[in-house]
């Protein structure tokens, strides 16, 4: 079995190996992570503005069962809009790390049958790759594989490429077998410090990690941020991120700075994340740190990146299509990170 394994990933290696510094079209994309798809103008105007071809659609997430312990589909895309014309669709599924741990031989068959269910219920056609999405980890990283060298198998029956997502500590690792990755420059920073000036993206947080860029023989695309973290602290101790919240409210909130705010009203406010609900009391003394995603630093990081390798800035993902985060970025902003391998910046 073992020398099964040795082959598989001797093979990726090599055809990515040839593969990476191969030029490709351009072409612009974005993750849409809501849970109901229906675009609005802002939305669609992004797409037409940038001439985005490939959206990549995530249609559900893979959890762990509270009650039976085992892998379970949840929060499924609901769809209220017509897939635009001429745009390219990605199945995209988030799995998360415990549930790679059981019954992989039925696991990989879930999600690609449910996938192709999704399809033909909606009518969405042509599609010609799936991407998983799953922070693994070291001690995870060869069932994770397993379980994709099982599902590229089954979606080859159906000419279908797979790709996965690469968080940046996983640059220090064996390549996964899959078509390409999807380098996630985002998330880099702690969140939980106060003090932590960029925790979404930060060329200091990320430059450590991209000494493993140069000898990670996979062929990669590019996903930049455009979110912002509104984060509650606690009498100095990180509490909860919050999401949306108008910091603008004076009855609720005093401007202290340009990115933080203090509570001035007690009250219990919803959070939302995918299809789970719950409150978060804010106190009236708790401060909130609003972090977004900045484009100085994106581009910063990209030229980093441009140093060791081009190629992988040729196709730029953004995350994502949310109307209220798209106004996060000027579009002059967008123009340049889409357009940062054919630019000569420097700063």
């Amino acid at each position: 079995m073992k020398l099964v394994f040795k082959i598989i990933f001797a093979t990726f290696f090599f055809l990515n190996s040839c593969s990476q510094n191969q030029t490709e079209e351009k072409e612009n994309a974005v993750y849409f992570w809501k849970t109901v798809f229906a675009l609005d103008s802002t939305e669609q105007k992004f797409l037409n503005d940038f001439e985005i071809k490939k959206i990549f659609l995530r249609y559900f997430d893979i959890i762990l069962d509270k009650n039976t312990l085992q892998p379970k589909p949840n929060a499924t895309i609901k769809f209220k809009s017509k897939i635009p014309e001429n745009i390219e669709i990605v199945p995209t599924v988030f799995i998360t790390e415990n549930c790679i741990n059981h019954n992989l031989d039925t696991l990989y068959k879930t999600i690609a049958q449910r996938i192709l269910q999704i399809n033909k219920t909606h009518k969405i056609q042509k599609i010609k790759e799936i991407q998983i999405d799953c922070d693994y980890t070291a001690k995870s990283m060869k069932k994770y594989y397993t379980f994709l060298s099982l599902l590229q198998e089954y979606l080859n029956k159906n000419n279908i490429k797979l790709s996965t997502t690469i968080r940046l500590h996983q640059l220090s690792m064996e390549i996964p077998p899959c078509n390409y990755g999807v380098l996630m420059l985002y998330n880099t920073g702690n969140y939980r410090d106060k003090n932590c000036e960029n925790p979404i993206l930060g060329l200091k947080e990320t430059k450590p990690y991209l000494k493993n860029l140069k000898k990670y023989k996979l062929k990669l695309k590019t996903a930049f941020p455009n979110f912002k973290w509104q984060i509650l602290f606690k009498k100095g101790k990180f509490n909860n991120i919050l999401y949306n919240q108008d910091l603008n409210d004076t009855t609720l909130f005093e401007k202290i700075s340009d990115n933080v705010f203090k509570v001035v009203r007690s009250r219990d406010i919803p959070i939302y994340l995918n299809t789970d609900a719950f409150n978060v009391m804010l106190n009236y003394g708790d401060t909130i740190f609003e972090k977004k995603a900045d484009s100085k630093e994106i581009l910063n990081v990209a030229q980093e990146v441009k140093k060791i390798r081009k190629d992988i800035l040729q196709n730029i993902i953004i995350y994502d299509l949310n109307s209220v985060n798209i106004n996060n970025l000027k579009h002059e902003e967008y123009e340049k990170i889409f357009n940062y391998s054919n630019l000569d910046i420097t700063f």
